[in-house]
């Protein structure tokens, strides 16, 4: 497989690790109402071995590692009679070791770009199942502060605005068995020093779907199965198609720990067991400490 251009290649590569890299996905349980007044810090590490290019399905040779860090702050309170968790996210980490057939590209370590967010709850009963029954949907902005240099082919940030709506149900099934599903609709900004430096970028909307079959051992255990499938999301480069889209499938396992009263630690693994556009992971872990204040 050979790419048509070196800017497309570069532009692709930049737009696509910054997209996947510090995406925050669902954990089982994330949409727990807590009671009015708590406070929360999460921090997240995820780590991840990427083999393999795709564009339309073919697979050129290529690798890439990253480590990324996610620190997250919530407080739970209620607004106009919802429970709501108003909240920032900070993502930082590095990408390094980036190769796409001989192109050996930079190495990118900084901050992210930084999230802003609120759940609101139009449904929360705690009390139904292990799980509880919730319906809540939540607006998400990425704002355009994260580390962005048009020489660089790999970016943490994207220099770009980005709103996701996330739409979330869980639902108890039977005895220990919960389920969880999740949809979100994600809308982008351009970047205006994409490409050469002075090329725009433009995205159609992009779609997640994910599910979560969760089972909880007892009150401090719980392991879930879970699915990811992305669609959507065509880019374009100053109007001319890239040939690049969103669409990847993912496979996940979690395992849950209470420490203590306070405490969660979550691990979890993840693969992806299809991509049409961008690196493959083949093994990825997600490491996650969940602290009540």
């Amino acid at each position: 497989m050979h790419f048509r251009n070196k800017n497309a290649l570069l532009l692709i590569l930049s737009g696509l690790l910054a997209q996947h890299s510090h995406a925050i996905d669902v954990n089982a349980g994330d949409y727990t109402a807590l009671p009015s007044g708590t406070n929360v810090g999460v921090f997240y590490y995820q780590h991840g071995e990427m083999d393999g290019y795709y564009q339309n399905g073919d697979k050129a040779r290529a690798e890439s590692t990253s480590d990324i860090g996610i620190a997250r702050f919530i407080h739970y309170t209620d607004i106009a009679g919802l429970r709501a968790t108003p909240q920032i996210v900070i993502p930082f980490g590095s990408v390094r070791n980036t190769q796409i057939a001989d192109a050996h590209l930079n190495n990118a370590s900084g901050f992210a770009d930084p999230i802003i967010a609120s759940a609101f709850w139009f449904i929360n009963q705690p009390e139904q199942g292990v799980s509880g029954r919730y319906l809540a949907v939540t607006p998400f902005i990425y704002l355009p502060l994260g580390q962005y240099d048009k020489n660089d082919a790999v970016n943490l940030g994207e220099n770009r605005f980005k709103y996701d709506l996330q739409l979330a149900w869980v639902q108890p099934l039977y005895g220990k068995l919960g389920f969880e599903f999740y949809q979100d609709a994600i809308w982008y900004g351009d970047n205006d020093e994409a490409g050469s430096g002075n090329q725009t970028l433009s995205q159609d909307t992009s779609y997640q779907t994910q599910v979560n079959l969760r089972y909880d051992l007892n009150a401090k255990q719980r392991i879930a199965l879970g699915y990811a499938a992305n669609y959507g999301g065509d880019q374009s480069l100053d109007g001319i198609s890239l040939q690049q889209n969103m669409e990847k499938q993912q496979a996940r396992f979690e395992f849950q720990q209470m420490v203590n009263s306070r405490t969660q630690l979550s691990a979890q693994l993840v693969s992806d067991t299809q991509v049409e556009s961008g690196f493959k992971k083949d093994l990825g872990l997600n490491f996650r400490l969940f602290y009540i204040f």
